[in-house]
C-alpha cells in the first residue's frame, strides 16, 4: 500500500523553529488570542470555590451556592445546537465577537449584582458567551494553525482554562483579608471580564477560517491567509498549494457525500462512532469526580477538618497552579506520546488516587484525626494533576481533529451540550450527594473504572496525522483508503501546479534575456 501524502514531505518557506519565523510567530499570536475563549471558563471554574470560602459572599447571598452555579450551565445545551449554524453560516469571527461581548457584559453584571436574581442573570450571559467562544475558537485554531504546530496549538488551548483558574483562586485568596466590604467578591467577578475584553479587541486581527472562505467562494482570500501564515507570503509555496488543493477536494468530497447535516452523525458507521466518542469525552470530563473537587473543594475540605478560609483559598490557588503545570506537560506530550497512552495512563492514575481519597475521607470520618484528613490533600492534587495532563487537552484538541470540516463546529456543539448537560446534573445532584453520602465517594471510583474500559476499547490514535487524515480515523477502512487515494491525487495536482508555475517563470526570464 502506498503511504499517504504528508505535509512533512513538502518544501515550505518557513524556519524549522516557529519562534524564528515571522509568519509562524504571527500564526501563534492569533492562536494565543483565541486561547482567551477558555480564560473566562477557567476563571469561573475556581471562582465559586473561592467565593464560597469568603464570609462576605456567603453573607450577601445567604449560602445559595447551587442556584447561583447552575444558571451558568442551563442555557449551554440549547445554545450548543444553535451556534454551529451561525458559525458555519457567517464564519468563525462573528460568534467570537458575540461570545466576547456577552462574557464582558456578564462579568460587569455579576460585579454589579445586588440580588440573587441579578447574579443569576449575569451567569446566564457568561454561560452563553463562553459556549460561543469555545465552539468558534476551537475550530478556528485548527483551521489557521500551521500543520507542523497544529497538534500543539490544539492541545495547548484547554490549559488556558487554568490561567483563568489561577487568577481567580489567588484573587479570592487576597480578598479574604479585605474586610467586610462587598468588593471582596465583586472584584474577582469584575476581573473575569479581562480575558474576554482582550479577546474582543484581538479578534479584529485574527483571520477568517480559510476553509470557510473556500467554501463560500473566496478562495483568493483563503490562499493569501495561508501564504501569509504558513509560508511568509509565498503564494506558490508547495505546502500552501497542497493545503489549498486539500481543502477544495475535502469540501467537494463532503458536499458530494452529503456530510453537512446533523444527521451525518447517525447516517453512517463513521458518524455514529464519532458521536459515541464525543459523548464519552463530554461525559467523562464531568463525571469522574472532578466536579466535586473543582466546585465543592471548600465543602470537601471542611468535611475533613480544614475550615480556615485562608487555608481553603490557599489550597484552591495552589491546586490551580499545579493543574496548569500538569496540563501544559500533557499538551506538550500530546503528540509525542500519542492520545491513547496519555488518556489510559491518566485514567489508571485517577482510579488509584480516588481510591486513596475515599479511604482517607473514611478514616477521618471514623477517627477525626487531623493528620488523617490532611492525607486527602496531596491525593486531591495528584488526582487533579493526572486528570489535567490528559483530559485538559483531550476535548478541544481531539474532537475537532477527528471530524471533517463540515461537521467540526457541530461536533463542538455536541461536545459542549454533553459536557454541560452532565454539569447541570452535577450541580443538581452533587449537593444531595454531598449531604447524603458525605465522604463516601466510591460512586466516582466506579465511574472512572467504567470510562477506563470504554476508552480502552473505543479511543483511536491520531498521532502524526494531518487534520484531514485524522478526520477519517473513525470511518470504515474502505473509506479511509479512498480518502488516502484522493490525497495522493491532490499531491500530484499540487506538484504539477508548482512545476508549471516554476517552468513559466523560467521561460519568462529567458525570453527577457533574449530580447
Amino acid at each position: 500500500m502506498t503511504h499517504p501524502i504528508s505535509y512533512r514531505d513538502l518544501p515550505n518557506n518557513t524556519n524549522d523553529k516557529w519562534w524564528r519565523d515571522a509568519g509562524l510567530r504571527k500564526c501563534v499570536g492569533h492562536v494565543v488570542i483565541l486561547y482567551l475563549t477558555l480564560f473566562a471558563l477557567g476563571f469561573d471554574g475556581s471562582l465559586l470555590s473561592g467565593l464560597q470560602a469568603l464570609n462576605n459572599f456567603n453573607r450577601d447571598f445567604d449560602y445559595h451556592w447551587d442556584s447561583l452555579r447552575v444558571t451558568y450551565y442551563l442555557p449551554k445545551p440549547v445554545i450548543s445546537w444553535v451556534l454551529p449554524y451561525f458559525t458555519d453560516r457567517f464564519g468563525r469571527k462573528i460568534p467570537l465577537y458575540f461570545g466576547a461581548v456577552l462574557m464582558v457584559a456578564g462579568a460587569a453584571a455579576g460585579a454589579a449584582s445586588k440580588t440573587r436574581a441579578d447574579f443569576m442573570g449575569a451567569r446566564v450571559l457568561l454561560g452563553v458567551g463562553t459556549a460561543a467562544g469555545q465552539i468558534a475558537g476551537s475550530s478556528l485554531i485548527h483551521e489557521i494553525a500551521h500543520p507542523r504546530i497544529r497538534p500543539f496549538c490544539g492541545s495547548f488551548l484547554q490549559p488556558t482554562y487554568y490561567v483563568g483558574s489561577i487568577m481567580s483562586s489567588w484573587l479570592c485568596f487576597g480578598m479574604v483579608y479585605i474586610g467586610k466590604s462587598s468588593w471582596a467578591w465583586r472584584a474577582p467577578l469584575l476581573a473575569q471580564g479581562v480575558g474576554p475584553l482582550i479577546l474582543l479587541i484581538g479578534t479584529y486581527w485574527v483571520p477568517q477560517s480559510p476553509r470557510w472562505l473556500v467554501k463560500n467562494g473566496r478562495s483568493d482570500e483563503a490562499h493569501e491567509i495561508l501564504a501569509n501564515l504558513h509560508a511568509n507570503g509565498k503564494m506558490d509555496d508547495p505546502l500552501v498549494l497542497f493545503e489549498m488543493k486539500e481543502i477544495e477536494a475535502a469540501l467537494e468530497t463532503e458536499k458530494l457525500a452529503g456530510t453537512s447535516s446533523w444527521m451525518s452523525f447517525l447516517n453512517s458507521g463513521g458518524g455514529r462512532r464519532r458521536l459515541g466518542i464525543i459523548m464519552m469525552i463530554g461525559l467523562s470530563t464531568q463525571w469522574m469526580g472532578t466536579g466535586v473537587v473543582q466546585y465543592y473543594l471548600a465543602v470537601v475540605l471542611r468535611q475533613v477538618g480544614i475550615t480556615d478560609s485562608a487555608k481553603i483559598n490557599g489550597i484552591n490557588g495552589a491546586l490551580a497552579i499545579f493543574n496548569w503545570i500538569c496540563s501544559l506537560n500533557g499538551a506538550y506530550f500530546w503528540e509525542r506520546f500519542g492520545r491513547r497512552p496519555l488518556v489510559l495512563t491518566s485514567l489508571v492514575c485517577q482510579l488509584a488516587c480516588f481510591c486513596v481519597i475515599s479511604g482517607a475521607a473514611a478514616g477521618y470520618n471514623k477517627t477525626h484525626h487531623a493528620a488523617t484528613g490532611l492525607v486527602l490533600v496531596p491525593f486531591i492534587f495528584l488526582f487533579m494533576g493526572t486528570y489535567s495532563a490528559a483530559f485538559t487537552p483531550l476535548p478541544l484538541a481531539y474532537v475537532p481533529e477527528v471530524n471533517p470540516y463540515s461537521m467540526r463546529t457541530k461536533a463542538g456543539g455536541i461536545l459542549i451540550m454533553f459536557q454541560n448537560s452532565a454539569q447541570i446534573f452535577n450541580q443538581l445532584a452533587n449537593p444531595i450527594i454531598m449531604n447524603k453520602i458525605g465522604w463516601k465517594y466510591l460512586v466516582y471510583v466506579a465511574s472512572i473504572f467504567t470510562f477506563l474500559v470504554l476508552f480502552f476499547f473505543f479511543l483511536r490514535e491520531t498521532k502524526g496525522l494531518t487534520v484531514e487524515e485524522a478526520s477519517v480515523v473513525y470511518d470504515p477502512a474502505d473509506k479511509r483508503e479512498a480518502s488516502l487515494d484522493a490525497e495522493r491525487k491532490i499531491r500530484m495536482a499540487a506538484e504539477a501546479a508548482l512545476e508549471e508555475k516554476q517552468t513559466g517563470s523560467v521561460e519568462h526570464i529567458e525570453g527577457k534575456e533574449r530580447v
